[in-house]
């Protein structure tokens, strides 16, 4: 055997499928951590920002709980609180939507175009979560919940339960309906 059964005997039995979803909707979140990602299988840049339900939220640190509780080796920040925003020309209006939203969110805070992405950690913005199908390995439908956009905290009322993203591709009612939304099509990072 190759783990530690001392370990294994501590461990508490939790079947597959039973864990803490974070609800559809608006959350208050933070930012943990935004930097510059190039994607090795399409060689294009964008801003990754990682974030986290903040203490005040309904569902508190709820992605940082995650990641603490993860137990592989090589861990990353959970996908369900990372975006990806588009740093090429034709999309900067989806980035500055963000930025926005942070400026309008957090008093004092006006971005400096010529500092680094390190600025942004720590601010508090609104963000919307919807859930989208999946196919699993055993071939039935799963369901993932996605970071969509960002919203300044303001508006955090005015963000609505999007309807569920078919793997159909069916349309989606309420994923556009939101002023600053950041959206990146399947292709960006293939």
């Amino acid at each position: 055997m190759n783990f530690d059964l001392n370990e294994f005997n501590k461990a508490e039995a939790k079947e597959f499928g039973e864990y803490e979803t974070l609800e559809s909707g608006g959350h208050i979140v933070e930012i943990v951590n935004a930097y510059e990602y190039t994607s090795e299988m399409s060689n294009k840049t964008s801003l990754k920002v990682e974030v986290d339900t903040t203490k005040d939220d309904k569902q508190p640190r709820f992605f940082s709980n995650l990641y603490a509780n993860d137990t592989r080796q090589n861990k990353k920040w959970p996908n369900g609180g990372v975006k990806y925003l588009s740093l090429a020309n034709d999309q900067l209006s989806f980035l500055k939507g963000f930025i926005t939203a942070l400026e309008n969110s957090n008093k004092g805070f006006k971005f400096d175009t010529n500092g680094k992405w390190e600025q942004l950690k720590g601010l508090k913005c609104a963000a919307q979560f919807g859930q989208e199908e999946f196919e699993k390995q055993d071939g039935t439908i799963g369901l993932a919940t996605k970071l969509l956009g960002f919203r300044s905290l303001d508006k955090l009322n005015d963000i609505k339960v999007p309807n569920i993203k078919k793997l159909d591709k069916t349309p989606v009612d309420n994923f556009k309906e939101f002023e600053g939304v950041v959206e990146i099509d399947d292709n960006f990072l293939d």
